[in-house]
């Protein structure tokens, strides 16, 4: 890991985090990593047999966990953990995992909240009052593989403190919160940026000559369910759970008795 990630740094990550609804980290993934995650992202691509790719799109792929050990022991690495249970709590769980691997044309372009408005206002409040703190029930983690320097290769832009708006996006053209309109996360391999579920975001359309490779993971509040399809039937594979220790169990999963079971 490199940076300083001290709890000094965890608190002021999480301040920041807290206020904007995103945060970029640079420099968080040695290149060895991000040789060896993007490597794994493109065996994943090229391998039709594999069933984890998302509404059988070759360039969005689920539950890379399953896939690689790498990518499972991601979950777990510092700081990204750390910060998971600073922002969302010591008994956060994993939601989902997964990649964009976006070629040219292929972006999830549209501006949007994920899973839907938490706490939706009506049209009289205008937004939420930023003395108090948005609950984090799902915090993105985002770390890019290939270098995004401008928007032509199609970074994720957010509507910074949008997470306190309350409701969607007000527009798909241009949108803007409290006279704050969209900021492209412009970024090396190896960068990891956090963003809030529902801060107002997008990928912005990738019109490069390449393709755009991030890999990403969430961490959820015990309350949320996670989001492993097929859902019912699901069942984490034996492979995948081969020597993790009580956190990362934790992560898929295993918590103790409380409320409501």
């Amino acid at each position: 890991m490199t940076g300083d990630f001290s709890e000094t740094r965890i608190d002021a990550v999480a301040e920041e985090f807290n206020r904007e609804g995103w945060v970029h980290l640079p420099g968080v993934l040695t290149p060895e990593e991000v040789a060896e995650l993007h490597a794994g992202i493109e065996r994943l691509r090229c391998d039709p047999t594999a069933g984890l790719m998302h509404h059988g799109e070759d360039w969005s792929f689920v539950r890379l966990f399953e896939r690689e050990r790498i990518f499972r022991d991601m979950l777990v690495r510092e700081p990204m953990i750390s910060l998971g249970e600073a922002l969302v709590g010591p008994n956060c769980h994993l939601i989902a995992d997964g990649a964009v691997y976006n070629p040219p044309g292929q972006a999830i372009s549209g501006w949007h909240v994920d899973d839907g408005v938490y706490f939706p206002l009506p049209d009289e409040i205008p937004c939420h009052d930023p003395r108090v703190k948005m609950p984090n029930m799902i915090v993105n983690f985002q770390m890019m593989l290939t270098d995004v320097p401008a928007v032509e290769y199609g970074p994720t832009q957010v509507v910074p403190r949008s997470h306190y708006a309350g409701r969607a996006p007000d527009t798909q053209e241009d949108p803007t919160f409290e006279g704050q309109g969209p900021v492209s996360i412009l970024c090396r391999a190896g960068d990891l940026y956090l963003q809030h579920s529902q801060i107002w975001h997008r990928g912005a359309p990738n019109t490069s000559e390449r393709r755009r490779c991030l890999y990403q993971f969430a961490y959820g509040d015990r309350r949320i369910a996670q989001r492993f399809y097929p859902f019912l039937n699901y069942r984490v594979p034996d492979h995948v759970l081969d020597g993790a220790d009580e956190r990362l169990l934790r992560l898929f999963g295993k918590h103790p008795k409380g409320a409501y079971g």
